[in-house]
């Protein structure tokens, strides 16, 4: 089987809590995301219900509650169905959008109207980019909803037919087929011709274009429909039926892989069912892979869409409105200021935020600009690629550790300002590095936070963006500070000493009735050793657990 790239992706799932974070009532067990959580993709959601959790504990009914890394919103969403007033803050466009689309209500049959009328007006030019022979009944306006393309050409065909209510039928494409599919009759309007930044990490190629993604005659069909979108004269309708556009784009782009599921059909064991894949987080097209019928992709796009904006109208407070600075968000009951901007520079007054919950990018991990470039593009967004916090492998943006670690400590610094005094910080990372998990423990303290606990996330759903060896971290952590003025900021120093380890390594152990996790040997060890401004490096963890133990159903001692 053909190695997959490293940024992988096959759900919108995202991350989840492990059940064993609680409040002091409450065993939680991470949510799936659906609904309000599963109109638009985005890296490195969290669950909502124990995000919600953390805000509960360190936060009461109209605080204000901050995250300068807000990503597609998810502690924003939480503190408002939770009575908190919120600000959430992200250098990305697409995020802040998405933040945005999700929080607003609308009424869902004046939002049904327009789509049937997009529909009535844009479906049937769409429809003629596709038109094919059916197979069976040789309707020659029969419609073609799936293209395999294997090497830069059409091999296969999936054709629905409303004249013999065909819903699905295959055939090779013809001549036609192979020159309507490759030089469409229409001409685009509009499309982006942004360049990729190249970096071999997630699959960015020198020279690739955003339209590159995209088959020509995608290009015509994206085209035509984003045009008739910013018809819309509504401004909230319009920018809605923007966000469902930028959500269907990666099924529509030539980044949909072909899964072909291998089993004995009638005792051939050559015979395999096909089905549609999804896209990969990086920019990776596959040799085989879909074309979908862009209407069809925005079409299920839609009801997604509708399903998130009828929860949104449920769970977030009627009374719960935009602001657009701080003094307004101070003079609310209720509401919040979503916008974008940095972390190092936080336009908010010192001392005013009660509690701070925030992913910020974990090193190198995902550089969320450069894959977020395809939705920016086609919705015109601009963006500031200088000031983003993270380790990029693009060489062209000299972007490596050490602006990272400055900017980094740059937002810890202005988190620690805008928050309250004895009030809490939750960040949320992932990392085995050394180098990264002190530096970002460091930063804290050098902030001024006291770290008070780390606590374990782990993914809700498999996803090849995880490491499935056995030593692999497969979670996030939480580190959980306060702001005591009275600190005295020293920084944590390593415990180099192996045998220290081992022995606290025996005592977890001998503490469990069975096999355990990485993560929880990590945090068993980390756990004990922040009061006490020690800790280990993951590292030396891991050599340990390879010395001592051996992996059998969760790592267990070796028999002496």
């Amino acid at each position: 089987m053909k190695q997959l790239p490293l940024f992988f992706d096959v759900n919108d799932n995202g991350y989840s809590l492990k059940d064993d974070i609680e409040d002091s009532n409450n065993n939680l067990s991470p949510d799936t995301y659906k609904g309000i959580y599963a109109m638009h993709k985005y890296w490195s959601k969290k669950p909502h219900n124990l995000v919600a959790n953390y805000i509960s504990r360190y936060s009461s009914k109209g605080e204000i509650v901050l995250d300068p890394f807000c990503g597609s919103g998810v502690s924003i969403i939480e503190s408002l169905k939770l009575g908190r007033r919120a600000i959430g803050i992200d250098i990305n466009p697409i995020a802040v959008f998405s933040t945005l689309m999700a929080l607003q209500h609308v009424d869902i049959r004046v939002l049904k109207s327009h789509f049937d009328i997009l529909q009535q007006e844009i479906q049937p030019e769409i429809d003629k980019l596709y038109h094919t022979e059916c197979p069976k009944c040789g309707y020659s306006q029969a419609v073609t909803t799936h293209t395999i393309w294997e090497h830069n050409s059409p091999r296969e065909l999936w054709v629905a037919c409303p004249a013999c209510q065909t819903a699905k039928a295959i055939k090779s494409p013809s001549r036609k087929d192979l020159e309507t599919s490759q030089n469409p009759l229409e001409k685009p309007r509009w499309f982006p011709t942004n360049e990729l930044i190249e970096n071999h990490r997630i699959n960015a190629r020198a020279g690739t274009r955003v339209c590159d993604l995209f088959t020509k005659r995608a290009l015509v069909a994206l085209s035509l429909l984003l045009a008739r979108i910013r018809q819309i004269p509504d401004e909230k309708i319009r920018a809605i039926m923007e966000f469902c556009f930028s959500a269907s784009l990666p099924q529509a782009s030539n980044m949909v892989f072909v899964i072909r599921r291998r089993g004995k059909i009638g005792g051939d064991e050559t015979n395999a069912r096909v089905e549609v894949g999804s896209w990969v987080i990086g920019y990776w097209t596959p040799p085989e892979h879909f074309e979908i019928h862009v209407w069809r992709c925005f079409q299920n796009r839609f009801a997604r869409i509708v399903k998130g904006k009828q929860e949104a109208n449920s769970i977030i407070p009627s009374t719960a409105e935009p602001l657009f600075s701080f003094t307004e968000l101070s003079q609310s009951s209720l509401g919040y200021w979503v916008f974008r901007g940095t972390a190092t520079q936080l336009p908010i007054p010192s001392e005013s935020v009660d509690y701070i919950f925030t992913d910020p990018p974990h090193g190198n991990r995902i550089p969320y600009l450069e894959l977020s470039l395809m939705w920016n593009a086609w919705l015109g967004f601009e963006f500031d690629w200088e000031d983003e916090i993270v380790i990029s492998e693009a060489q062209s943006r000299r972007k490596g550790a050490n602006d990272y670690y400055r900017r980094l400590q740059q937002a810890f610094g202005e988190m620690w300002r805008v928050l309250k005094p004895d009030r809490y910080i939750s960040i949320a990372f992932n990392s085995l590095n050394d180098e990264t998990w002190l530096s970002l423990l460091n930063g804290l303290v050098t902030a001024g936070f006291e770290v008070l606990e780390v606590a374990p996330l782990e993914y809700s759903a498999r996803s090849v963006v995880q490491d499935s060896r056995k030593n692999g971290l497969k979670t996030d952590f939480v580190l959980t500070g306060r702001k005591n003025i009275k600190t005295n900021r020293s920084e944590f120093f390593v415990n180099e000493s192996r045998s220290q380890l081992e022995e606290a390594m025996l005592r977890y152990f001998a503490s469990r009735t069975n096999g355990a996790e990485t993560h929880e040997v990590i945090t068993g060890l980390l756990t004990p050793a922040i009061p006490l401004g020690t800790v280990y490096k993951v590292s030396q963890i891991m050599q340990s657990l390879e010395k001592m133990c051996i992996y059998q159903n969760g790592w267990q001692l070796k028999p002496s």
